[in-house]
């Protein structure tokens, strides 16, 4: 395989790095090419650069401590993933899938998660004010765990 070279001096440019973030539909369709070489520190650029990840896959990613507040995670695969401890404030995770996802700690307060599917998911001692929610009956523990968020 044939390096990439500069066409007026022939000097060898290196390989950009970076994760790939991509469609939860269609893992051929990059929503945002990160420099970053982890999936946290690369979600973190795309939200702060203004970056549309709707629809985004971020399954089974470590994503604790993230300053997710204000995005718009409409639409994404958050299956297993691990948002312990995150700042989710005032951002959009309507129809998302977050099953089995961890979510404890989390400030939740101001999110949409109207149509989110949260079975299996901890949302132990997050903060849940204000939020948008509603739950199916297989979500019985996760809306005691909701309602006790309304606490902190």
């Amino acid at each position: 395989m044939e390096k990439n070279k500069c066409k007026e001096c022939g000097h060898e440019i290196p390989e950009k790095k970076g994760i790939a973030i991509v469609s939860r539909y269609d893992d051929t369709k990059v929503l945002f090419q990160s420099t970053k070489d982890t999936m946290k520190e690369a979600v973190e650029e795309a939200v702060e650069g203004g970056s549309n990840l709707i629809g985004s896959n971020l399954n089974d990613s470590d994503l604790r401590c993230s300053n997710l507040s204000y995005s718009d995670l409409s639409g994404s695969n958050l299956n297993d993933s691990d948002l312990r401890g995150s700042d989710l404030r005032g951002s959009n995770l309507n129809d998302s899938d977050l099953r089995c996802s961890n979510l404890s700690y989390s400030d939740l307060s101001g999110s949409n998660l109207s149509y989110s599917d949260l079975r299996g998911s901890d949302l132990s001692g997050s903060k849940t004010t204000r939020c948008v929610v509603n739950f199916i009956a297989s979500e019985y523990d996760q809306a005691k765990q909701f309602i006790e968020g309304l606490k902190l």
